[in-house]
């Protein structure tokens, strides 16, 4: 029976791993199965099935023994030697995969369609013959796909004795129209259907809820959106979407940020100010409108509590920044609550201030202020203009 709640496969050991320029090591490995384990991913890719991949049989292990109940996955070519190599590590699912455009299997194998198709039914055969219960069939570059071929290898895997189909928007061309599309032409081919998003027009993770909303069952993801190019769908953001947005309660959410901020450590990633859930700036505020609605009621200008990634709510004394603000920094300051004309003043001063030094002021320069000392007419080292000023935090 198809899942009504959406999975995610967290791929980031095997396609994060092929990001240019990162090395997992196997510590760093075991450190991102614990964490996605406790933020209760559905499923773990845990890499290649190949007998070069030196780490996937420790992980196999690693996992069996520390994680039970945790289902996990292997990725595999439709090569009888992987598929044999995989059934000796016996994975809770084998993903194969195999090309599905005219041009992949072309341009990679110097094949047609009916090669494919008999090449996927029997990597299924033989997988299942093997012992391997739950296989999964993936459609490499489906976005650039005949469709109606996609449906015949659906089919066909179905047939075979595979129980999920993996889309794969291999160059991230798709948007999401066409990522429904592609799901609602397969969804009759008795399979679960699974997406996999790249992120190259920014769209990967709107790919993948569009992929939901369409009726796929499964969406691979990411850590920070590691994987080729511009990386996969984020991990962070599609979790994140699903438990604030949809409920699904699964998830915990600061588990999997905390572990995003550790990975971003270990593997020397940016984690900007501005990035989604993990940024440190999403919840400063300097526009006057916006503060004076935060300081009444805080979800009129924010779609979640800050408390649930582990943020703070900070207004900053701007150019941009209103007198309501200003008054309640003034509180949070424990300095005394000026007159309505006096505040008009000094409001009007600490705007000037912040547009000479282009940043927003800091508490030490906004006491200056108030008590009329005046501030530096140098901006010096705290001049950034993206400067943290913890000013008011709500």
């Amino acid at each position: 029976m198809a899942q009504k709640i959406p999975a995610l496969i967290d791929t980031t050991l095997r396609e994060g791993g092929q990001t240019a320029g990162l090395c997992l090591s196997l510590t760093v490995k075991k450190c991102i199965v614990a964490g996605l384990v406790a933020a209760g991913i559905d499923e773990i890719e845990l890499g290649v099935a190949n007998e070069e991949c030196r780490d996937v049989k420790v992980l196999c292990d690693y996992v069996g023994r520390k994680f039970p109940q945790q289902a996990w996955s292997l990725w595999c070519r439709c090569r009888p030697a992987d598929i044999r190599f995989a059934a000796t590590l016996a994975p809770r699912v084998l993903s194969l995969s195999i090309p599905a455009s005219d041009r992949q299997l072309a341009g990679k194998f110097g094949r047609g369609r009916s090669w494919a198709l008999d090449r996927a039914v029997q990597a299924i055969h033989l997988a299942r013959s093997l012992g391997i219960e739950r296989v999964s069939l993936g459609l490499e570059d489906a976005s650039r796909a005949h469709q109606p071929f996609l449906g015949d290898l659906a089919r066909a895997a179905c047939k075979a004795g595979a129980f999920r189909l993996r889309l794969a928007d291999t160059v991230g061309i798709a948007d999401p129209d066409l990522m429904a599309e592609l799901v609602q032409g397969v969804a009759g081919a008795g399979l679960q259907v699974a997406v996999h998003c790249h992120n190259d027009f920014g769209m990967a993770t709107a790919n993948t809820m569009a992929a939901f909303g369409a009726g796929a069952q499964w969406g691979d993801v990411t850590l920070l959106g590691l994987g080729e190019r511009a990386g996969n769908s984020r991990t962070e953001e599609v979790m994140a979407y699903l438990a604030i947005r949809q409920a699904v309660t699964k998830y915990k959410v600061a588990e999997l940020l905390e572990l995003c901020r550790r990975v971003a450590r270990l593997t020397n990633q940016q984690i900007t100010a501005r990035r989604p859930l993990l940024g440190s700036a999403i919840f400063d505020c300097e526009s006057g409108i916006h503060q004076h609605a935060l300081l009444k009621e805080p979800a009129l200008y924010e779609p979640y509590s800050p408390a649930l990634v582990g943020g703070r709510r900070t207004l900053v004394m701007g150019a941009g920044s209103g007198r309501h603000a200003l008054a309640a920094a003034l509180d949070h300051l424990g300095l005394p609550r000026p007159t309505a004309a006096d505040l008009h003043h000094l409001w009007q001063r600490m705007r000037a201030m912040a547009t000479l030094l282009r940043r927003p002021l800091t508490s030490g320069e906004l006491r200056a202020l108030a008590s009329q000392k005046g501030v530096p007419g140098e901006a010096g080292p705290a001049a950034r203009r993206n400067c943290s000023v913890d000013m008011v935090s709500l």
